[in-house]
């Protein structure tokens, strides 16, 4: 735990602001050290001091990077805002509301918002910020967490009438409750997880004691995501209301589950599925010193124009056979080549979602399985190979793990004929989700019945 991890200075404080929302919304991996960013046009360069399990992460410098890796300056708030705007509205299609002229962008927000002195596009609640900033140990933290959570949280929880989940997630949650724990542990006042360990069993004695409740409540304990909103990233962010008026309308997301504090279930690894109908796949088969014929197939297709555009993996050979290697070696995902009739046509790696980054993206069920396909072979592209092989693996799958209950691909937005193939083999969009270097669309497989 750090003490004093924010840096004294406004200019580094609303920076993190923007930057703490930034990784949150595009659900980039944080770890206490150095941290190397691409935001729209910037590259940016930040001193991780706190890593926040509820994402409150504080920073020591952030500088904007020349092209060879040096720091020109620190990074100004309006700078990465224009960046975090571009970077939006790039990660999303060119119809999506984010693009459209009368939505505003972040930079409307931003001029609008300096005279204010403002910079969070989605401030936090000045009472909870006030809590936050004075409370002073751990003992004064766990009373005001005790008469929070009786006068506070439980009239609200008592009386949700299911109309919305996400919204009073967001409100209690998100937005609440896990705002305070997480100035508290940056400020190093007391432990985040001593909190949260503390919050999840006054939860957890609300639903022992109002059984019309526990489902809420079991589902905040258990769920591997919680609701939050985005106001940085997502197609349907605006800036501007219908009257022309500056107003951010943010959009919902989900983000990791810090109240989740036991291990996932532990699950198998990733099953291998019987394709049928002509179909055949096999692991990918390393050999030699320089990976074999199976390593180097592979690589020739992630060097193909069509599939190096959207999967950006056209890597040296040497890189190619060490990333399979390390596939084959654990049990988050196993790389296959895909044969149609006797020939060899494409790559798939499957995967658990579970130990995947997309666990932390949307409510899983923790034997959801994965799916990433390219069809290398350029003569096998347009004539609907790619929908009936995803077909054919999403079938595969559920049979091959009955107790899977969805087989899910991420898509990028801007890959229009994969969005489509994956629809016409039964897919269905089920979100919209940002990673680290793209916009997802979240296809769902879901197994008949579910």
């Amino acid at each position: 735990m750090s003490q004093g991890a924010d840096l004294v200075g406004r200019q580094h404080q609303r920076a993190s602001v923007l930057l703490r929302r930034w990784l949150a919304e595009t659900h980039t991996p944080v770890a206490e050290g150095p941290l190397r960013l691409t935001i729209g046009p910037l590259s940016l360069h930040a001193d991780v001091v706190y890593d926040s399990p509820t994402g409150a992460h504080g920073f020591g410098s952030i500088g904007v990077l020349d092209d060879e890796g040096r720091t020109l300056v620190s990074a100004d708030p309006a700078l990465l805002a224009a960046a975090c705007s571009a970077d939006a509205r790039a990660r999303s299609r060119a119809e999506a509301p984010i693009n459209r002229p009368e939505s505003g962008t972040l930079v409307d927000w931003l001029l609008d918002a300096l005279p204010r002195r403002e910079v969070d596009p989605l401030p936090l609640r000045d009472d909870l910020v006030a809590v936050g900033r004075q409370l002073s140990n751990a003992a004064e933290a766990q009373r005001w967490l005790t008469r929070h959570v009786e006068e506070r949280m439980l009239p609200e929880v008592l009386a949700f009438d299911g109309a919305d989940r996400d919204e009073l997630t967001a409100r209690l949650l998100t937005r609440g409750v896990l705002v305070v724990i997480g100035l508290l542990g940056r400020r190093g006042v007391v432990h985040e997880e001593y909190l949260l360990a503390e919050l999840a069993k006054r939860l957890g004695g609300i639903a022992e004691q109002h059984s019309q409740v526990a489902g809420l409540v079991e589902r905040w304990l258990t769920g591997p995501t919680l609701t939050d909103l985005a106001a940085l990233n997502g197609s349907g962010l605006r800036y501007r209301d219908e009257s022309g008026a500056v107003r951010v309308r943010p959009v919902r997301f989900e983000r990791r589950n810090p109240l989740r504090l036991d291990d996932p279930a532990e699950v198998p690894g990733v099953p291998l599925p019987e394709l049928g109908e002509g179909w055949a796949l096999r692991p990918v088969a390393i050999t030699g010193e320089d990976g074999g014929p199976d390593v180097a197939l592979v690589h020739r297709w992630m060097n193909r124009e069509h599939v190096a555009v959207n999967w950006n993996q056209d890597w040296p050979l040497e890189r190619w056979r060490d990333e399979l290697a390390t596939q084959l070696a654990g049990e988050h995902s196993v790389p296959c080549v895909v044969a149609r009739d006797g020939r060899d046509i494409g790559y798939l790696e499957l995967y658990r979602v579970q130990r995947d980054k997309l666990a932390r993206c949307y409510p899983h069920a923790p034997h959801d399985l994965g799916a990433h396909i390219a069809i290398g072979e350029p003569d096998a592209i347009g004539k609907g190979v790619g929908s009936e092989l995803l077909g054919a693996v999403a079938r595969g799958l559920l049979a091959a793990d009955p107790a899977c209950r969805n087989v899910v691909a991420e898509p990028n937005v801007h890959n229009g004929a994969s969005v489509g193939a994956f629809g016409k083999a039964g897919f269905v969009q089920a979100a919209e989700v940002g990673l680290p270097n793209k916009n997802s669309a979240l296809m769902v497989f879901a197994r008949p019945g579910e």
